[in-house]
């Protein structure tokens, strides 16, 4: 079937002026995949300027996001959670005990998320389902502040707590994963094959999206893998 709509995008701008090989401001994709990734190209692109809207790009934009949101956000987040279940439960998702608000609110945050970002990806407003999916990923670094999951595991007798804890953490990363696979592929893939729940969920490719809300996917007993940075640190300058 034709299409029934049309869009049209906008101009990229560099210093207020659209993009000139004439006047030097042009700037070529692989200068920055070369040093910061294509799934760090994509998801600054898909995140940082409206879809059909004119948006500026800046080198110093794009490094503070890196840093700030894929280094110490998303990739810190999933490389702490999966080394504490290593750590602690010999890298095995252990079973959640009863459940307090804190855990709740959690399961709550990413199936809003998941439905929020349908919606947003239905208008082509990709920037507002990248928005919607980091509100996961600042509630679970939010969540493992709060719950403190290093000092529960100095007592025995918090067991039961930090096994909650450390699963609603894990399947927090799970419904990551999915919802931000189209995204930021490569990423996306690596932290899937370190959860390791592709002999008993599938493929990531093959998952379905619109189901990544759903809660207690990841089965009990999974044995996590290690998971490289995803982002890793980037210490010069790109320009």
């Amino acid at each position: 079937e034709v299409p029934h709509q049309v869009y049209g995008h906008g101009w990229l701008l560099v210093g207020g002026e659209k993009m000139s090989k004439s006047k030097l401001t042009g700037i070529a994709p692989n200068d920055i995949t070369d040093t910061f990734g294509s799934d760090a190209f994509r998801y600054y692109f898909m995140s940082a300027i409206s879809f059909g809207q004119d948006g500026s790009f800046s080198w110093e934009d794009l490094s503070a996001r890196y840093q700030a949101e894929l280094a110490n956000g998303f990739g810190n987040l999933a490389s702490r959670t999966l080394a504490m279940v290593t750590r602690y439960f010999d890298g095995v998702v252990p079973a959640a005990g009863e459940l307090t608000p804190s855990d709740k609110a959690i399961a709550d945050v990413v199936a809003a998320a998941a439905v929020e970002a349908d919606a947003a990806i239905e208008r082509l407003a990709i920037h507002d389902a990248v928005t919607s999916i980091w509100t996961i990923v600042d509630a679970l670094n939010g969540y493992i502040t709060e719950q403190e999951p290093w000092a529960l595991a100095k007592d025995p007798a918090n067991a039961g707590r930090l096994a909650t804890v450390l699963n609603t953490a894990t399947e927090g990363l799970r419904a990551l994963a999915l919802l931000l696979s189209p995204f930021m592929p490569q990423a996306t893939q690596k932290l899937w094959s370190a959860l390791n729940v592709e002999p008993s969920l599938g493929a990531l490719t093959a998952q379905p999206i619109r189901e990544a809300g759903k809660w207690n996917q990841v089965p009990i007993g999974t044995t996590v893998g290690a998971l490289e940075a995803l982002f890793p640190r980037i210490e010069s300058s790109a320009e």
